[in-house]
């Protein structure tokens, strides 16, 4: 009976629709205020912070004025965000469409199912959309799940008013050797209190900065199935390491230093150096009132010596992007924001704004700073990215464990970096 009564209504509501609509037709089809489409909205779900919440906005309102679409913004501070936004996509939510992260989590995300590809999108971009003036995508089994916005890359900040541009160190034992004399419990007449700093803190950073080290050697984490990190690349890799907190060349407290320690220790004259050390930092300098700003310079990331005489360099890089849920409540709108954030003008613009953008268009653009813009380019001819992988964040885990064991004194680096292979083969088994 009340299924009966459900259907009645709904023709009723049906012809009532019908008689509207005919009704709109011959006056002319004018449509009235009730019958305006409700504007068009998406959310972003987005870290606090310059390049993410902050650009992002700054992007959304040009893009709100241009189209029409509303953009709203859920956000979080850094501590524990990537762990909610995990926790969220793959729980399946849809409260919003959008999330910003970096390229540590696509791989374990897609796996999942909790991303939907950007393929079915991008083929319909309409703008200067330029696959060939992109620094890179990211693609699984054939499908794009991220085209990034802003680049990360591990480079190497030095004191030009301390260091020669002859004396910039192009070896990692050079640049251990200058870390030891611009350290003044080793050197009485060094100008800074230590040689050298690095994000080394257990987490998000520690292992990429360690892969700059194993892949400059010639190694590699895993090859053919099989865990490798612990071969003669990954031991010397992890003796570097060791040799550089052995020797006090860093802040005692550098197993505690993620981006904002070291900036400040660059910002403050506590350190000569510091590398691996994000692109990003560059701009943080600039905007900032530290005396030694303008002598802050950057260069390529020093590398390993080959048998030929030649020097091997390879520069980490991960970058920000943002992907869509698989969840997605307005997909489309939101995707015609991602197309308007990588066009050749907002890119420009992230770059005047001290961005590192994604295009190479905005990279060589000559009214930028050159000196700075130019190691970029140079660190994307060999740079290498963390694989996309559906195991990553357990590797990353277990790579966090022995290198805050070489860190912490409590574990001698060889022993650290077996042990850590043994693990990393137990969990490539699994998959």
């Amino acid at each position: 009976m009340r299924r009966n009564r459900l259907m009645r209504i709904a023709g009723l509501l049906l012809v009532m629709l019908i008689i509207v609509n005919g009704v709109m037709f011959a006056a002319g089809g004018k449509e009235t205020a009730a019958e305006t489409p409700a504007q068009q909205e998406f959310t972003i779900f987005a870290r606090t912070g310059p390049d993410s919440s902050t650009w992002l906005r700054a992007v959304a309102e040009s893009f709100t004025k241009e189209t029409g679409i509303k953009v709203n913004f859920i956000e979080q501070g850094q501590s524990g965000y990537f762990t909610n936004l995990t926790n969220q996509l793959i729980a399946g939510t849809d409260t919003f469409d959008l999330a910003v992260t970096n390229s540590t989590y696509i791989g374990p995300w897609a796996y999942a199912g909790a991303l939907a590809p950007l393929d079915p999108y991008l083929k319909n971009f309409k703008s200067d959309f330029d696959w060939d003036d992109m620094a890179f995508s990211y693609k699984i089994e054939g499908n794009t799940y991220a085209v990034p916005y802003s680049i990360s890359a591990h480079i190497l900040y030095y004191r030009s008013d301390l260091i020669s541009e002859s004396e910039i160190p192009q070896t990692w034992e050079e640049y251990i050797a200058l870390g030891k004399k611009h350290t003044q419990s080793l050197n009485p007449n060094a100008k800074t209190k230590y040689g050298l700093a690095w994000t080394a803190k257990a987490g998000p950073e520690q292992p990429k900065c360690f892969y700059n080290y194993l892949w400059s050697l010639g190694g590699e984490i895993v090859e053919n199935g099989k865990s490798s990190v612990a071969s003669a690349a990954g031991v010397q890799a992890a003796k570097y390491i060791e040799e550089i907190v052995q020797l006090g060349i860093t802040p005692p407290e550098i197993a505690n230093y993620s981006y904002p320690e070291v900036l400040d220790a660059l910002l403050t004259g506590t350190v000569a150096m510091a590398a691996p050390y994000w692109s990003a930092g560059f701009g943080d300098i600039q905007k900032s009132s530290s005396p030694y700003k303008d002598v802050i310079k950057v260069a390529m990331l020093p590398g390993a010596k080959q048998a030929d005489g030649s020097i091997k360099k390879v520069s980490f890089n991960h970058a920000y992007t943002l992907v869509l849920n698989a969840k997605a409540k307005n997909p489309e709108a939101a995707m015609k924001y991602y197309e308007y954030l990588c066009n050749k003008s907002m890119q420009l613009a992230f770059a005047k704004d001290n961005g590192v953008p994604a295009r190479y268009s905005a990279l060589k653009d000559p009214s930028l700073n050159r000196a700075y813009f130019d190691v970029i380019l140079e660190s994307l001819q060999k740079t290498r990215f963390e694989p996309l992988v559906p195991y990553y964040l357990e590797q990353h885990d277990i790579m966090n464990n022995y290198l805050s064991a070489i860190m912490t004194k409590s574990m001698p680096s060889e022993l650290a970096i077996k042990t850590a292979q043994s693990e990393l083969q137990e969990l490539y088994n699994q998959y």
